[in-house]
């Protein structure tokens, strides 16, 4: 596989990004709400109640803020690639731009690894600006409230460097295989955010206060890294160069 045949289709979707308005506003917008309002609520809603809580309860109502808060990062990492990559073939179809890209000299492995990069990237990089602007939040509060910085504890760790990217890569690949499939953007969509349900069961158990042993981060980052490979060697032999230019209408 020649990387460099990769990255230059990255850069042309990533040019494509910039330049569609509803994607663009998409990548701002749920960070926005998930790392900016989410915390600042959870805030808001605990100083409400600091004058019926004692200090010790006061602390111990707001460790699961972090929790909910990073589980709302993997959340994240599933929902926005399905705002992106399920437009990638079918989105160049709309355009016209589909077939003069699938007759260039690229194997099926560098335009799939070249398109998935396109997505994975930006969705990576605001995730992690929304990881940033709550930890500033929630730990400004915890150190002017409590004397403390709840962030990192062990279940952020996990979720900022293991979970969300691997969570990433899996909505990334199987939105990809999807827009590859169909012929209609809509129905990429939603079909796109099949994906996000498997991951908000992992999120409602943390909200539901669930602890995360150690075991059971090993097992889900297995599970996660399994799929994300699996994914991979299925998009390939899913993608049919073929199929798509001729039968494509």
């Amino acid at each position: 596989m020649r990387l460099w045949k990769a990255w230059i289709v990255t850069q042309k979707d990533l040019s494509v990004i910039r330049k569609n308005r509803y994607v663009f506003y998409s990548l701002i917008a749920l960070p926005l709400i998930l790392g900016v309002i989410m915390p600042s609520v959870f805030v808001l809603t605990l100083n409400a109640e600091a004058n019926s809580l004692t200090h010790d309860q006061f602390v111990a109502a707001s460790a699961p803020l972090v929790n909910i808060a990073s589980s709302f990062l993997i959340l994240l990492a599933a929902v926005l690639p399905s705002l992106i990559a399920s437009y990638s073939f079918v989105g160049e179809k709309i355009e016209k731009s589909l077939e003069p890209l699938l007759a260039t000299p690229t194997t099926d492995s560098e335009l799939l690894l070249g398109k998935s990069l396109a997505s994975f990237l930006p969705c990576l990089g605001v995730i992690y600006l929304a990881a940033a602007v709550s930890t500033a939040i929630i730990d400004g509060w915890s150190y002017m409230r409590l004397g403390t910085f709840l962030i990192p504890n062990f279940f952020w760790i996990l979720s900022v460097l293991v979970f969300t990217p691997l969570a990433c890569i899996l909505s990334v690949e199987a939105n990809v295989i999807i827009s590859s499939r169909v012929t209609d953007i809509r129905a990429a969509q939603q079909l796109g955010g099949i994906v996000v349900l498997p991951i908000i069961g992992l999120m409602l158990l943390v909200v539901a206060g669930a602890e995360i042993s150690p075991l059971l981060a090993v097992l889900v980052t297995v599970i996660l890294v399994v799929a994300d490979v699996t994914l991979f060697y299925l998009s390939k032999e899913t993608f049919q160069r073929e199929e798509i230019l001729t039968k494509w209408k």
